[in-house]
């Protein structure tokens, strides 16, 4: 179940990637291992940053190192940042913040906080760089180790130098442009040939939550877990997960009970070279799909250099179309145990192997799901073997059970074979509330309990209060499934018409400053429809199909509406299935569903089962 009012409490798994990936009981975490640059990203002159003796060293040309690795997916909000540093005669350098790699120049995103002693510049350490500076007297001394401490909170910034505020400012409304404070990475500035600046000890802190690591694994027991698709044998030995291929058995995939949406993910894996495999991300499992073919994001596990990229199992294939970068390719080590990190935040998808950046991939087909570990399917003599080990996440476990209140009101319908559409289903439960003309369920929503509203009511009314709380609902990120009678619910409130993307019009009215006289409606109809999105979660496998319906015609549609399914059909709307957002909330539209004739049809009872799915972020 979603906790809806606590989802507030729960930003902190948005931002849970922020956390560390080994964080020290004060919530600080090392972001400079004294080794190398594992984890920064040099921008132009390269050369510029070195690592000795556990010292980074900045000396040359015009650069900046940016923090790519692991710790938060490179991406903070509210932080703090700090750094010992020691300035040698006229050098200058700076630290920034919400920022983001650029190849060339000065960044143009974010906020630069001054190091600088001697160099010529006025502005000197301590100050927030064109906006509060510390001009000429320098709370530095060159060839002296000394703290530079920042703190982000929301529009706040201090600076601490050696525990003393420098700065303390506040960022007004209506700033734009790149300097503003937003979110991003932290970078460390090489300013010129004649500049030479030493860092060490450069940690971060996480400000946005208190989560902690949660083991997926216990090292002892397959607890947790359940087995899907195929006969690979999963066992544990010496506190890691062995898979073995099965000769004949397609890829099988050892499952997560619980599902997640938002989260960072680490693990330690070892993989026969004659073998590939990989960690299904955000993966789903229904019988309307293929028969519950394991499907979703993987984090390819191979020695053949792909290594960390995105591949989409069972739907479109690579999602990385790019993997030609040579550290990435070149960070899983063959033979070896290989440690992976992956963040998922919104859409964003990243990894690491190992430390290195890998993949940074944008798809939003899919919020949430299980985290599987696969055994490939195999055709050698031999069985092969991947093992994983250390496996643990950071954010929250979410009951695969969708939680679904079907609401009904305003209009007749044939009830049991309804309520049947929605039963057989082990990964979606529901309720039925009457609302009847008042709306009543959306009176007072302080304990709400569902993940999706299905809406089949032709009720009419509906206070301030309860318009209200149902936008608030959406926009806490509750999904939205409108069928049928529903479009025709609540002709008084011409936001409900945007939010579902449609109106019946039970009498003559304005929308968008044009005219429509009432909607037609057409019972007993054999009509044609046309799959227009094969690709979407709602219709991916689905077929052109005929359904005995009831039509629905001269509706208003909204211009943006992404129309999934359409027909040619005179009595109806061409565009009979749609999807489209509403703040957090995920809304799909279906004309179709009037009566058992409609109810029994096999693609109907798909497209409510998917339409849920898809709604929950599924």
């Amino acid at each position: 179940m979603k906790e809806m009012f606590v989802r507030s409490l729960f930003m902190c798994f948005l931002v849970s990637v922020l956390c560390s990936i080994s964080s020290a009981e004060d919530g600080w975490v090392s972001i400079f291992n004294g080794k190398d640059l594992t984890g920064w990203k040099a921008s132009e002159n390269k050369g510029v940053f070195s690592v000795k003796d556990g010292i980074l060293i900045v000396h040359g040309k015009r650069s900046h190192l940016f923090y790519v690795g692991p710790v938060g997916g490179a991406n903070f909000r509210n932080f703090e940042w700090k750094a010992d540093v020691k300035t040698f005669p006229k050098a200058n350098s700076g630290m920034y913040i919400h920022t983001e790699y650029q190849e060339k120049g000065w960044p143009g995103k974010g906020y630069e906080v001054q190091v600088n002693t001697s160099h010529s510049d006025r502005k000197k350490t301590g100050g927030l760089y064109g906006v509060v500076d510390v001009l000429d007297n320098a709370p530095s001394k060159d060839g002296e180790w000394f703290t530079q401490h920042i703190i982000v909170r929301d529009k706040r910034i201090i600076i601490k130098v050696n525990g003393k505020t420098t700065v303390d400012y506040v960022e007004p409304e209506g700033v734009t442009g790149g300097r503003k404070l937003s979110s991003g990475t932290v970078a460390i500035q090489g300013h010129d040939p004649g500049s030479l600046i030493h860092y060490r000890n450069i940690m971060i802190k996480p400000l946005d939550c208190e989560c902690k690591w949660v083991d997926l694994f216990d090292g002892k027991t397959l607890a947790g877990w359940t087995q899907k698709n195929g006969t690979a044998r999963y066992e544990v030995r010496d506190g890691t997960i062995l898979g073995t291929t099965v000769k004949g058995s397609p890829n099988s995939f050892l499952c997560t009970e619980k599902l997640y949406d938002d989260f960072a993910l680490e693990f330690e894996v070892k993989v026969d070279t004659r073998l590939n495999s990989g960690v299904q991300i955000r993966s789903n499992s229904f019988k309307e799909y293929r028969d519950r073919r394991v499907h979703g994001y993987q984090v390819e596990i191979s020695t053949n250099g792909n290594a960390g990229f995105i591949y989409d199992e069972a739907r479109r294939g690579w999602l990385s179309k790019d993997r030609t970068d040579e550290a990435a390719r070149a960070a899983f080590k063959d033979g070896q145990w290989n440690k992976y990190n992956v963040v998922c935040k919104g859409d964003s998808i990243k990894t690491w192997i190992n430390g290195v950046p890998v993949a940074n991939v944008v798809d939003a087909m899919t919020k949430l799901g299980f985290i599987g570990l696969q055994v490939h399917g195999f055709k050698g003599d031999a069985p092969a073997t991947v093992q994983w080990r250390n496996i643990r996440i950071k954010g929250r476990a979410i009951d695969a059970v969708i939680k679904a209140v079907v609401v009904t009101g305003g209009h007749g319908f044939e009830k049991e074979p309804f309520f049947e559409v929605f039963k057989g289903h082990d990964d979606i439960s529901y309720v039925n509330v009457d609302v009847k003309n008042d709306s009543g369920l959306f009176e007072d929503i302080s304990n709400w309990d569902y993940d999706v509203i299905v809406l089949y009511n032709m009720s009419q009314n509906i206070s301030a209060r309860r318009q209200a709380n149902f936008k608030k609902l959406l926009d806490d990120g509750v999904g939205l499934f409108m069928t049928h009678h529903a479009m025709g619910a609540w002709n008084g409130w011409d936001e409900y018409a945007k939010i579902v993307g449609t109106r019946f019009f039970l009498k003559p009215a304005e929308m968008d400053g044009k005219s429509y006289g009432k909607s037609t409606y057409k019972h007993g109809v054999d009509m044609k429809v046309h799959v227009e999105d094969k690709e979407h979660t709602i219709t991916r496998g689905l077929k052109d199909f005929v359904i005995h319906d009831e039509t629905y015609g001269k509706c208003w549609m909204a211009d943006d509406n992404h129309v999934l399914l359409s027909t040619d059909e005179p009595s109806s709307n061409k565009e009979i299935c749609w999807v489209r957002s509403y703040g957090k909330a995920r809304v799909c539209g279906l004309e179709l569903g009037h009566d058992g004739k409609a109810y029994a049809n096999v693609n109907y009872r798909r497209l409510i089962a998917m339409g849920i799915r898809w709604c929950a972020g599924r």
